[in-house]
């Protein structure tokens, strides 16, 4: 048995067990609007996990194409939900300007915020392009 849909499986469920635990904290947060989005994006993200894990066996990718897309998932949908818990806590706003609007933070937790979002985002996004890749390619 391949061991990447357990894994994403895994994965998924931890990161919605964290989403849901840290949203019994989101009224201390610096700004609980963000961390309302951040729960909800935790959420989303773990549900996204279960998929890939749940589809995995449907995909055509070559055994090398394998490990790094479930890499770039996990990591990509992690750095997310981990950007948009330092930005609820620390109060930033440069990256998220609606949800963060009122809020500011320093330069520095302003670039670690908006640094690990376009990082998770793009990494996420080849994630799905290399899904659907092996959704769309034939399996033999």
């Amino acid at each position: 048995m391949n061991p990447i849909p357990q894994q994403l499986l895994i994965c998924g469920t931890v990161l919605f067990l964290l989403s849901l635990l840290i949203g019994f904290a989101i009224p201390v947060f610096a700004n609980p609007r963000m961390g309302v989005e951040m729960h909800v994006t935790g959420l989303q993200s773990g549900m996204a996990l279960w998929a890939l894990g749940l589809m995995w066996q449907r995909l055509a990718l070559s055994a090398g194409a394998e490990r790094p897309a479930q890499i770039l998932a996990v990591a990509g949908l992690y750095a997310i939900f981990i950007s948009l818990l330092l930005a609820a806590l620390w109060g930033t706003s440069r990256a998220t300007p609606i949800a963060g609007a009122g809020h500011q933070a320093s330069i520095l937790r302003e670039a670690v915020v908006t640094v690990l979002l376009t990082g998770g985002s793009l990494a996420t996004v080849a994630a799905v392009a290399m899904v659907l890749w092996g959704l769309c390619a034939r399996k033999d």
